[in-house]
């Protein structure tokens, strides 16, 4: 022992125990400290003292997600679902309680950069049919749900996505969502460049650092290539879009980047917003974990409603956050670096094509074709999913691409084969073609099979949709989007007309109307239109709207164009007068 004359320190200095608790919280520590010395260390998460955390916060702090398995299985064996606190933390795992509306659980996916593999769709069918209710659903996040998943049953529907080398984990819940990219991604005419693998990369950080699960609340990100279909990265907390940067007089040297967009959240009213910054394309993923950690760090853990990454930004700023970010990036010792650039020196982007998810279309790879299949609001059956997986396998290269609007794609289909391939997808009762309402129509879950769910979203809008085929056929598409409730799953506020769920004064399922949402180029929420309108009579009133519509516009003015040109007055003026 080395002698000394310094008097021995009796306890922690206040910045040595804020310290030290930062770091046990992060490693999940701190419940193990017993005794006297547990005195020294003040009660706190990230600074708010453990009697101001809401309940989701507290269940969090006193168990770590990723420590839910022992959990998971007693419940299983005894064939026990979970309720309460423990079904939202059991959510981390991807899976839902969704009764009454539906048996058992739901099943949320993780398909990072909504890419998969032909023979994984196989697969997933069987498992859809053997473990779940004989159908799954292509989401709004370009993943899959399956559901009627029986208590018993969740250790084989873990084991069959284990096998097929997938997973829910980290898909519901605080957590970072399903990762999201651009379904043409390496193979677009107009992409500036293929940001997939990022997203891919991105995913794999998360779900194997341990401080990155068990978020203040849920966090999307997407990557955007700047091609041919939007993937709405205005809607997402952080977005990376790809640009293709000019002379500029800031000593960035012209090339590809990724600008990156903060804060989107299109359910509180806000989209992301430029930051002024660019990147790297190959630095995202890093630029990404820091901004997960400024927010872990700087979240609202005592109120969910104020608890998303645009809370943070509203009280600090988009400097602060990227000033913040910069000094995580620094400590992590990667040398990445952002880069302020305006978007003058952004060269444009190309057009955003609202139909190309749908049909056969050329890619960049002369004599080769992605085909975008249309479903209805995102259903499958076991044997389409079987068979559009075999179609992967022997025409293109075993490829498979989800949408945010719920379809998918099969691209790398030679010219030669497009005709056996069309042909196969039409024989098993699906197609290559849909309306300009059917393919542009988007809806949740709803009251069907999701607890929070005001109205029956997809029946509605299936319903919705075949009518307005009976009556119109368009130039152009009308983008139609149903949510069930104010989670907004279908993002309703950036439709050319949204719905919500609302009762209506009788009590009676219904919905609010909202006209003239964009997203990207056509950014924009869409504004309150009229409602509670009741589920049985919205054919009607959205016929009359299109109808007046189509009457009234200038030349070949779109739907959008039209609403914008008025106020929200002299929209209910005009659209609904019979």
């Amino acid at each position: 022992m080395i002698a000394t004359d310094k008097p021995q320190s009796k306890g922690f200095t206040p910045e040595q125990q804020k310290y030290l608790t930062d770091v046990l919280t992060k490693l999940n520590l701190h419940r193990a400290f017993q005794g006297g010395s547990q005195k020294d260390v003040p009660e706190t998460l990230f600074g708010t003292p453990l009697e101001d955390l809401c309940k989701e916060e507290i269940a969090k702090y006193e168990t770590h997600p990723l420590d839910l398995w022992d959990k998971i299985v007693q419940f299983n064996d005894r064939n026990q679902i979970a309720e309460g606190i423990d079904q939202f933390m059991f959510r981390h795992f991807g899976i839902f309680n969704v009764e009454p509306n539906s048996p058992g659980y739901m099943c949320r996916l993780r398909i990072p950069s909504c890419k998969m593999r032909g023979d994984q769709l196989m697969m997933l069918g069987d498992l859809s049919e053997d473990v779940a209710g004989g159908y799954a659903h292509v989401t709004t996040r370009g993943n899959f749900q399956l559901r009627e998943i029986a208590p018993n049953r969740v250790l084989d529907l873990f084991a069959g996505l284990y096998d097929m080398g997938l997973s829910c984990k980290g898909s519901g819940a605080d957590s970072a969502r399903n990762i999201t990219a651009s379904p043409t991604a390496g193979f677009d005419v107009s992409e500036v460049t293929d940001l997939h693998q990022y997203g891919i990369k991105l995913s794999h950080i998360i779900l194997n650092n341990r401080d990155l699960n068990g978020l203040p609340r849920k966090f999307n990100i997407s990557f955007d290539n700047a091609g041919s279909i939007s993937c709405v990265s205005d809607t997402n907390d952080i977005g990376f879009v790809a640009v293709k940067v000019k002379e500029n007089p800031v000593a960035v040297e012209p090339g590809i980047y990724c600008r990156i967009l903060l804060g989107g959240i299109t359910g509180h009213y806000d989209f992301a917003r430029d930051t002024g910054i660019v990147c790297k394309p190959e630095d995202s993923p890093e630029i990404a974990e820091a901004m997960l950690r400024v927010y872990i760090e700087h979240a609202d853990r005592t109120n969910r409603k104020k608890a998303r990454l645009k809370y943070v930004l509203d009280e600090h700023g988009f400097d602060w956050f990227i000033a913040k970010t910069q000094e995580k990036l620094d400590a992590f010792g990667n040398g990445v670096q952002m880069m302020r650039l305006s978007q003058e020196y952004d060269a444009p982007r190309a057009e955003i094509k609202r139909q190309a998810h749908i049909g056969v279309h050329p890619q960049k790879q002369q004599g080769f074709n992605y085909v975008g299949i249309a479903l209805e609001v995102g259903k499958m059956m076991p044997d389409q999913m079987r068979a559009l997986g075999k179609i992967a396998q022997r025409y293109g290269q075993n490829d498979i691409r989800l949408t945010v609007w719920q379809n998918l794609l099969i691209p790398h289909i030679a010219d030669a084969d497009v005709d056996a391939v069309v042909a196969e997808i039409e024989a098993m009762g699906l197609s290559v073609n849909a309306s300009s309402f059917a393919a542009g129509a988007i809806a949740c879950t709803g009251k069907w099979a999701c607890k929070f769910g005001g109205a029956y979203t997809k029946k509605d809008a299936t319903n919705l949709v075949k009518h307005l085929e009976t009556k119109f056929t368009l130039d152009q598409p009308i983008n139609i989007h149903l949510t069930g409730c104010h989670h907004t799953c279908a993002q309703h506020y950036i439709g050319d007309i949204g719905m919500i769920g609302a009762a209506t004064a009788d009590g009676r399922e219904g919905y609010n109307i909202v006209l003239g949402g964009g997203s990207d180029t056509d950014i924009g929420l869409a504004k309150e239109f009229c409602g509670p309108i009741a589920a049985e009579d919205i054919n009607a009133l959205v016929e009359n709207v299109i109808a007046k519509y189509l009457e009234l516009r200038q030349g070949s003015e779109s739907f959008l164009s039209f609403t914008r040109r008025h106020d929200i007055e002299e929209l209910k003026t005009v659209l609904l007068v019979q």
